[in-house]
């Protein structure tokens, strides 16, 4: 794929690489319709692409992920489903598999639980591509700042 343009920047990660950093995530049983990691997120430019074009596909409206009143996220329905699921960003796929990142009600069932090392190898794969890192910067103190929340 050729670069794309997304609100005047460039776009170098496609869908497939995507596909590639996620596939090193590992699977996990958790409750359905949970909803319990479900909260406030930061997609990368190239998994926002992604997930507009997702919806658009599907006749589903956008809803600004950095304009969602309160901690929930634009796209958990009442029934605690996922409207993005097949599309997700990489914080809805590594929470409850990572050992940073741990289920919080500890019933999510991984295949394995991804060290440190593995987890911030696959969020640089993501985050920290491409030449922005002034956005990545920024990106990485509000992931901190909502980690440390007790919600």
């Amino acid at each position: 794929l050729s670069p794309k343009r997304f609100n005047g920047r460039r776009i170098e990660m496609n869908w497939n690489r995507l596909r590639q950093i996620y596939s090193q995530i590992p699977k996990s049983s958790c409750p359905p319709d949970c909803g319990e990691c479900c909260g406030i997120l930061f997609p990368s430019l190239a998994e926002l692409r992604n997930i507009k074009d997702w919806l658009s596909k599907h006749n589903i409206e956008y809803k600004d992920f950095h304009m969602t009143v309160g901690l929930d996220c634009p796209y958990l329905s009442e029934n605690k489903a996922c409207a993005i699921y097949p599309v997700r960003p990489f914080l809805c796929r590594i929470l409850g598999v990572s050992h940073d990142l741990p289920c919080p009600i500890g019933k999510c069932k991984p295949s394995k639980l991804l060290n440190h090392p593995q987890s911030s190898a696959l969020y640089k794969a993501i985050y920290l591509h491409g030449k922005n890192k002034s956005r990545t910067e920024k990106h990485r103190r509000l992931v901190r700042e909502l980690l440390r929340l007790e919600v």
